[in-house]
């Protein structure tokens, strides 16, 4: 049975995510409407103010190696979890590109809509082709996105295949990019991964009883601009398996490893 310290989490947990809720209907809204192109910086500091608090709830104790560029316009990282959307908020404002299906899910889809997550529907290459104008549309205004250009989670051990077309947006908005790796330590490796059938309750259980959760964020070099959607993609999935598994090379991974499938939390 849960202790205490475990329920108590939760309520602060569940009272952060009606939080989110009014953050996300009433005072985004609210600031875009009061301060049109200024309301950018009123939802940044909201999403990382709540991001942080979570975090601090959560006791997620976040170490960095390098240091993100102002400059960069897209953000790519590895994806393990649905707790790396809130560590990357908790540290860089920006906004994240998802999985249709999240926009569905209750409460969570609410609070990604009121953000601003951009969401793409798998098979629909319309869709798609509107995201990435949206996507470039936003990176040329000076707008910071993120993405996981894996498309799903594994456990963090490897970096799963890129689908490179992600970073299309990138090189039609001629913009800076920086990958950034997460690796979850400790209990935290085995228990952080939201991978196979995990629900998010269940799993949101287990993380609310772990005594805290560690994890290392590494910002790896910033790629220029100029360089090509494809080039890019090669680039930071290489820069991100260095830093998980620097003793390995690209050549060196099981194929199972690259074409392996999990579910997610997000896709982006």
């Amino acid at each position: 049975m849960p202790s205490f310290r475990v329920w108590f989490k939760g309520s602060l947990i569940a009272g952060m995510f009606v939080a989110g809720l009014l953050a996300a209907t009433l005072l985004i809204p609210l600031g875009r409407a009061l301060l049109g192109r200024g309301s950018k910086r009123w939802r940044d500091t909201i999403v990382v103010t709540w991001s942080r608090i979570v975090c601090q709830i959560l006791e997620v104790r976040i170490t960095t190696s390098g240091h993100p560029d102002p400059d960069a316009s897209l953000m790519v990282s590895n994806h393990v979890s649905w707790l790396d959307i809130i560590a990357i908020g908790s540290r860089i404002p920006c906004q994240f590109v998802s999985k249709e299906d999240v926009a569905h899910w209750p409460i969570v889809g609410i609070i990604a809509k009121g953000i601003g997550t951009l969401f793409i529907r798998r098979g629909d290459a319309r869709q798609s082709s509107g995201v990435t104008e949206t996507m470039a549309w936003l990176l040329k205004r000076g707008y910071r996105l993120a993405i996981f250009p894996e498309g799903t989670t594994s456990r963090g051990e490897s970096v799963l295949r890129f689908h490179s077309k992600l970073f299309w947006p990138a090189e039609l908005a001629d913009v800076k990019v920086q990958a950034l790796s997460l690796s979850y330590r400790n209990s935290a490796k085995s228990e952080a991964p939201f991978i196979d059938d995990d629900e998010f309750l269940p799993h949101l259980l287990r993380i609310l009883s772990l005594p805290s959760i560690d994890l290392h964020l590494t910002y790896c070099d910033p790629i220029k601009a100029g360089l090509g959607y494809r080039e890019i993609s090669k680039k930071t999935r290489e820069q991100i398996l260095e830093t998980l598994t620097p003793s390995l090379s690209l050549k060196a991974q099981p194929a199972e490893l690259l074409q392996k499938r999990h579910t997610t939390f997000t896709q982006a």
